[in-house]
C-alpha cells in the first residue's frame, strides 16, 4: 500500500512538473524604446504634420495622415540615444524616400530630428508615449466583422476568427491575413496580409496593428512596392 502511495505522489508531481513546463512562455521582454508612441513633426519649418508610431522589438512602422505618408524600418535606443531608420512611402502608395532620425528617449517622450536621404529635408519630430500600449492583447478581441473606408470611398470588409483574417474589398480584390499576438501584456499584433485579383497591388505585406481607445485596429502594412494604413472598425 506505502509503495502504491509512493508512486501516486511521484506521477501527480511529474504530471504538474509537466504541466508548469508546458504554459510557461518566454515573451519578447519589452524594451524602453517600445510602446505606442504619438506626436507631430515638421518640414523645412513646415508643419506640423502628425505622427503615429508602432516601436516593439526593434521593428517600427508609422503613419501621418496629414503629411499622406506611411513608413517601415527600424528603431533603437542606447541609454537615453535615440536612432531609427526609415523608408518613406506615399500613403497607400510607393516608397519615395528614406529618413534617419536621432535624438534622446526620455521617461515618456522621444525628441529628435531628422534628415531625408534622398531629398535633403530636415525636421524636428517629437512623440509621447501613449499607456493604451500597456493594454494587454488576444485574439479574441479581435474576432468578429471588420470593416475600412478610405478616403476615396473604398471600402473591406474583413472576418476574423482564432487569427485568421479573410474579406473583399468593393473593387472586388481578395485579402487574407494572419494576425499574432507578439507579447499578450502589450497592445501590438503582428500583420501578415495577401492582396489578391487586385492589380499592381497584389502581393504580401507586413507590419503591426494595435486596438487604440476608439477601438479602432490601427494597422500598417508595408512591402518594397507599397504601403498601407488601414483604420479598421469592428460592426
Amino acid at each position: 500500500m506505502k509503495s502504491w502511495c509512493l508512486v501516486v505522489v511521484f506521477v501527480t508531481a511529474g504530471c504538474s512538473s509537466i504541466e508548469q513546463a508546458t504554459v510557461k512562455t518566454d515573451w519578447p521582454a519589452k524594451q524602453a524604446i517600445d510602446g505606442i508612441w504619438e506626436g507631430s513633426f515638421d518640414i523645412n519649418g513646415r508643419g506640423p504634420y502628425d505622427f503615429h508610431a508602432i516601436h516593439v522589438n526593434g521593428r517600427s512602422t508609422a503613419v501621418s495622415s496629414k503629411a499622406k505618408a506611411i513608413c517601415a524600418g527600424s528603431v533603437e535606443a542606447n541609454d537615453d540615444f535615440y536612432l531609427a531608420n526609415y523608408m518613406l512611402y506615399s500613403l497607400d502608395g510607393a516608397p519615395f524616400d528614406s529618413a534617419r532620425l536621432t535624438g534622446y528617449l526620455k521617461p515618456n517622450r522621444i525628441e529628435s530630428h531628422f534628415r531625408t536621404l534622398s531629398g535633403g529635408d530636415v525636421g524636428a519630430l517629437n512623440m509621447d508615449y501613449n499607456p493604451i500600449y500597456e493594454q494587454p492583447s488576444d485574439l479574441s478581441l479581435l474576432v468578429g466583422d471588420w470593416q475600412f473606408i478610405d478616403r476615396d470611398g473604398l471600402t473591406i470588409s474583413m472576418t476574423m476568427v482564432a487569427g485568421q483574417w479573410s474579406g473583399v474589398d468593393s473593387d472586388e480584390c481578395v485579402y487574407e491575413a494572419s494576425i499574432a499576438v507578439i507579447n499578450p501584456n502589450y497592445n501590438v499584433y503582428d500583420v501578415n496580409l495577401s492582396i489578391a485579383q487586385c492589380d499592381s497591388v497584389s502581393g504580401d505585406y507586413q507590419g503591426l496593428a494595435y486596438l487604440d481607445q476608439a477601438y479602432r485596429l490601427r494597422m500598417d502594412v508595408l512591402n518594397s512596392l507599397y504601403g498601407f494604413h488601414f483604420d479598421f472598425v469592428k460592426n
